[in-house]
């Protein structure tokens, strides 16, 4: 739909008995905005908060990335944090793929996100070349689903606060 074939993955494989399983994709920025301008509620309603506008110093950095430094976009952004209820995948000749998500939510990187489909509505921006890191983890839709939902937001959203004299 969305005018790729797949979105490339790895499987992350951990021992132990866990509930959920993990995956690491490359996303492009095009996908993100797309599903985010089709879905804008729904892919966010897991995340903490909705978009903050680009007023702000990270929103305007990102937006101010998007139309003049597109090259660098991955290795600046720390990328999103998402789970879903179930995916498919494809193994391809270039490895794994995934071609289908069912219940998609982006639980941290909802500024990221939503930066990707301003800039396409506001800027006319480009997004061909930007590409985002996911963290993706496949939760089954059980009684324990909104709990481990929930810590995975509350986790992913605490970071301590990175002041410039850290820097």
């Amino acid at each position: 739909k969305y005018g790729i074939t797949g979105i490339p993955c790895i499987k992350a494989e951990m021992s132990g008995n866990l509930d959920y399983d993990a995956y690491l994709a490359i996303v492009p920025g095009k996908f993100l905005s797309d599903i985010y301008l089709k879905y804008p509620s729904q892919l966010l309603e897991s995340n903490v908060r909705s978009f903050l506008n680009t007023k702000g110093q990270i929103n305007k950095g990102i937006l101010n990335t998007i139309l003049y430094d597109k090259s660098k976009f991955f290795a600046y952004n720390n990328g999103i944090s998402t789970t879903a209820d179930e995916i498919e995948i494809e193994n391809t000749q270039n490895g794994l793929e995934i071609t289908s998500f069912k219940n998609l939510q982006i639980i941290n990187g909802g500024q990221t996100t939503a930066s990707l489909a301003n800039a396409v509505l506001k800027n006319q921006a480009d997004l061909e070349g930007i590409f985002v890191q996911m963290k993706l983890s496949i939760i089954p839709n059980n009684d324990e689903r909104p709990e481990l939902v929930r810590l995975i937001a509350k986790y992913a959203n605490k970071q301590n606060k990175v002041t410039n004299a850290d820097l």
